[in-house]
């Protein structure tokens, strides 16, 4: 199982402090041997998170790094145009040298939409249609910079069984966040039924929590009795509180690289037969 790092890139600082911190914590990650470094979207500052372009962040840590994988956890679909967002993320893609992993989702934060005058209840059928058109911009367009396999490295981050299938059905990755031992929760049998169906090779990444003054022993325990990493492929870790600044990120990123990522790395999915 692979190990990434996620920030909510917050403000701890003044926005431009933060985004050059940023781009010093993924040339850490990439040192501590993380797998990936992912990056979220805030376009209202929802959990005090002061990115709107993760995509033009990714693109100054490409310059900076060459080995890690460079994520987007996750571009709100719903308020981007597709094809807009498919020449962003190719020209990324290539100023990253194939590195780029493109995450998205329907978004929960019903601020943003109405900055952007559309309506948050239906950002699951908008998210759904955005999807389509990207992924058929991806498998070819003549007006696209080429983009080499970016088609094979999407993401779509989603709870809901719909969702899951969804992305099992256009050969995409699943980003999930959401406990598997919750009351009423499907996310385990989803999974399985994921991993069963997938267009593509299955690719599952379970995000969770480490929070500031967390041992690795304590986390390792939390995460070996979750029963969703049996059937992650990567685990998608990120910091809280989310201000904690960069003085306190790499301490936590050097006790997950030290203590967690070298029992994460023996372990291995849960295959269906």
């Amino acid at each position: 199982m692979d190990l990434g790092y996620l920030t909510h890139v917050a403000d701890w600082g003044a926005p431009a402090e933060v985004y050059r911190d940023t781009i010093e914590m993924a040339v850490a990650a990439e040192a501590l041997g993380f797998s990936s470094f992912w990056v979220a979207q805030h376009h209202t500052r929802a959990l005090r998170g002061v990115l709107p372009s993760p995509l033009v962040l990714l693109a100054a840590v490409a310059q900076r790094t060459s080995t890690i994988r460079l994520g987007t956890a996750v571009i709100v679909a719903p308020l981007e145009h597709p094809r807009r967002l498919a020449e962003d993320a190719a020209v990324t893609d290539l100023l990253a040298g194939g590195r780029l992993q493109l995450g998205i989702g329907a978004g929960s934060d019903a601020s943003a939409a109405a900055a952007f005058g559309l309506d948050h209840g239906a950002r699951h059928a908008r998210c759904a249609e955005v999807v389509d058109e990207l992924c058929t911009l991806l498998d070819g367009d003549e007006h696209l910079p080429a983009t080499g396999d970016l088609r094979r490295r999407l993401w779509w981050a989603t709870g809901s069984p719909a969702g899951v299938d969804a992305a099992a059905a256009h050969g995409m990755g699943v980003i999930s966040g959401r406990p598997a031992d919750a009351q009423g929760s499907t996310v385990l049998d989803d999974l399985a039924r994921y991993w069963d169906t997938a267009l593509d090779r299955p690719r599952v990444a379970v995000s969770r929590v480490a929070r500031s003054g967390e041992h690795g022993a304590d986390l390792l325990t939390r995460w070996r009795a979750d029963p969703a990493l049996r059937w992650a492929t990567e685990l998608i870790v990120q910091t809280q509180p989310t201000r904690t600044g960069l003085d306190l990120q790499l301490p936590m990123m050097r006790l997950l690289a030290d203590e967690v990522a070298p029992v994460l790395r023996a372990v291995e999915p849960l295959i269906p037969a």
